[in-house]
């Protein structure tokens, strides 16, 4: 079968979204399916996919150049001869559409905690969003739609409460994650290599954190926490934020500035993932967290929240460090205390839960749904 696949960028080295759709790519290829990449921007050119521009290369501004592309893709793959369209980006009259961040407007509304009332009433009034907004709700009631894949329950309870969508027309796939890439230290190598990079001492307990975007990762609060934690440990912020310099302020204010150590962003995160001894990232706003799963099959325990997706797939061991109330300091220090007094019977835990969803898992499932919609 001709099966388009629609993004709003394609780079084949790329992570997230893009990692995704060439995995994705890849699974249809190899089940006998002919792909056909359709994107607004492409990074960088592929020998392995046949990629196609959407629409010339024009300065328009983004509200424009989303509409231009919400309306064009599928138009654009059906000429070509596509017989199923799957878009991994906010796109009209798709066959398939695979929802990685959730509903826009669930965004907008969780983005209160972080942004404020004022600055997200400011933002959802901005073009751009509004553009978003009406695209996604008439992608996901188009009389073409015949599935809609979330990347977790939580999201896919999400699009049902707020496009009406049937249940059975909705299906979740959980990402997976490259158990050979991340897996638990062979030796002390990297611990020892990267705690001396840090400066942090070799008997000292460490906390890491790897993501961009600190507010809605939860950051602040963690950081607040880091004062009522016993034991001194450290914690290692991994990603990039134009905020960083305020988070950094904020670990100074509170005393705990030798302790909380910004290393920018990290091509090797494997590596730290090896110099640490449990992971956290209590998100405001996660529609999954593939690095959650990253930490996991690396053999660190993780604390999470309720509000991120791959909660659903944290062990039962690990139950007790997933957090309600992610802008709550007070209970993210108590649920990160009893996760380092504990952390050492959880490793081989987490790394058992991860293995259980390989990118394997992920493509079969993926291809069984394709072969029932033809």
């Amino acid at each position: 079968m001709r099966i388009a696949l629609l993004t709003r960028r394609f780079d084949p080295h790329g992570g997230g979204t893009e990692r995704d759709l060439i995995v994705t790519a890849e699974f249809l290829a190899r089940a006998g399916h002919e792909i056909t990449i359709y994107a607004a921007e492409i990074r960088k050119p592929s020998a392995q996919w046949k990629v196609r521009r959407v629409g010339p290369r024009l300065p328009l501004g983004r509200a424009v150049s989303l509409m231009r592309f919400a309306y064009g893709a599928a138009r654009m793959a059906r000429r070509d001869g596509a017989e199923l369209v799957v878009s991994f980006a906010r796109a009209l009259d798709a066959d398939v559409l695979r929802s990685g961040g959730s509903a826009h407007a669930s965004y907008l509304r969780a983005a209160r905690k972080w942004r404020g009332r004022t600055g997200t009433a400011t933002m959802r009034l901005t073009p751009y969003h509004q553009a978003q907004m009406l695209i996604e709700r008439r992608a996901f009631t188009s009389p073409r739609l015949k599935a809609a894949v979330a990347v977790s329950t939580l999201v896919r309870y999400e699009l049902i409460r707020e496009f009406g969508l049937a249940p059975e027309r909705t299906v979740t796939i959980y990402n997976g994650v490259d158990l050979d890439r991340f897996r638990p230290a062979a030796d002390n190598t990297d611990r020892e290599m990267v705690r001396a990079h840090y400066r942090i001492p070799a008997d000292a307990r460490v906390v890491i954190f790897v993501g961009n975007g600190f507010a809605r990762k939860g950051l602040g609060a963690l950081i607040d926490a880091w004062p009522s934690l016993a034991g001194e440990p450290y914690l290692l912020v991994v990603g990039s934020d134009n905020a960083s310099a305020t988070y950094g302020n904020r670990a100074y204010q509170l005393g705990v500035t030798q302790r909380v150590v910004f290393a920018g962003a990290q091509p090797n995160v494997e590596a730290l993932f090896h110099a640490a001894d449990a992971f956290a990232m209590p998100s405001m706003f996660e529609p999954f967290g593939n690095v959650v799963m990253e930490a996991m099959a690396s053999g660190l325990p993780v604390l999470t929240s309720e509000q991120s997706g791959v909660q659903e797939l944290v062990p039962r061991e690990m139950r007790p460090f997933v957090v309600e109330n992610p802008d709550d300091p007070s209970e993210v220090a108590l649920r990160l205390g009893l996760l380092l007094d504990s952390r050492e019977s959880l490793g081989t835990l987490a790394r058992a839960a991860a293995e259980q969803h390989p990118w394997d898992r992920y493509g079969k499932e993926l291809v069984a749904l394709i072969d029932s919609l033809a």
